[in-house]
């Protein structure tokens, strides 16, 4: 059985309108629900809204609400405030103590982030003595000893980069194979099936937000929906549950280049996809049923 964690960094449950780019012939299927305008998602996959306040005054930020995903702990109520960016030391230490990838393992289960690096960059990540930024998913992805996947592991065709498709990171100078969007989920599908449960970083999302760029955010909303789309065509719902959840709202108001106090999507789809999610209500509810359904 496979459970896979798909992260989308920073989209919201928008309002229609201009300033919303799932709205106006952005999104299509599974994400037409951040459009606002009342779609349920399709066949096969169930939604959750969450609030990603986690009772704490001021805007969600990245750092907190994405290590409360992945440790089922609330870590801004923990730290008295969101923390924006990347993990310090007090939420890296939470996540030290309480990563559901590091759990996994610890129960016996086996667990994998399954966005790749270059040798260079999963070298600096692991060693704790460099003074490197590291965001949430990698501080989960080492805690306990875990190790991080690599170009190698790219090139297996059990990983994929955080573009999927390798433009950007190629215009970057990482001599990435090209890839198409198809070709991307069945990297990630065949690492996820590798493990009991994994995780997988999608944060363009994110950056289309903060750049207000309408042509930009359309492009990661049909992205985003073409990836997951992708990975449901290949899947087995009978031993395969795919689960996306983000950390803050975003990329659905365009009218404002911080983030916003939107309830946040949490979609599944396949073995146990509906129950799973049922009962959740705000991102604390993430981490330890992941986990469970993960290992049970």
């Amino acid at each position: 059985m496979t459970t896979l964690l798909v992260f989308v960094d920073g989209i919201g449950l928008g309002t229609p309108g201009a300033h919303n780019p799932f709205d106006h012939r952005g999104a299509r299927s599974i994400l037409r629900p951040l459009a606002g305008r009342g779609d349920a998602a399709p066949d096969g996959w169930h939604l959750q809204p969450l609030d990603a306040t986690l009772g704490v005054p001021g805007l969600p930020q990245s750092a907190s609400g994405t290590a409360t995903i992945l440790t089922g702990f609330n870590v801004a109520q923990e730290i008295g405030e969101h923390l924006f960016a990347f993990p310090d030391a007090r939420v890296r230490k939470i996540i030290d103590e309480r990563s559901i990838l590091m759990r996994a393992r610890m129960a016996g289960g086996s667990s994998a982030y399954l966005n790749a690096f270059t040798h260079e960059r999963a070298k600096a990540s692991e060693d704790r003595s460099q003074s490197v930024h590291r965001g949430a998913c990698t501080c989960a992805a080492i805690a306990g000893g875990g190790r991080l996947y690599t170009v190698d592991h790219l090139v297996e065709g059990r990983a994929a980069l955080f573009d999927l498709t390798h433009e950007v990171v190629r215009a970057m100078g990482i001599p990435a194979p090209t890839r198409t969007m198809a070709e991307a989920a069945c990297c990630v599908l065949n690492g996820a099936r590798e493990v009991d449960l994994s995780l997988f970083e999608l944060f363009l999302t994110d950056k289309a937000g903060h750049a207000q760029d309408t042509f930009f955010a359309r492009r990661e909303v049909q992205r985003t929906e073409r990836f997951l789309e992708a990975l449901a065509s290949i899947a087995d719902p009978a031993r395969d549950t795919i689960v996306v959840v983000s950390d803050h709202g975003n990329l659905e108001d365009l009218s404002t280049r911080g983030h916003t106090m939107a309830n946040v999507p949490a979609l599944a789809w396949g073995r146990g996809a509906r129950a799973l999610i049922a009962p959740w209500r705000s991102l604390v509810d993430v981490g330890d049923a992941v986990l469970a359904h993960a290992l049970g």
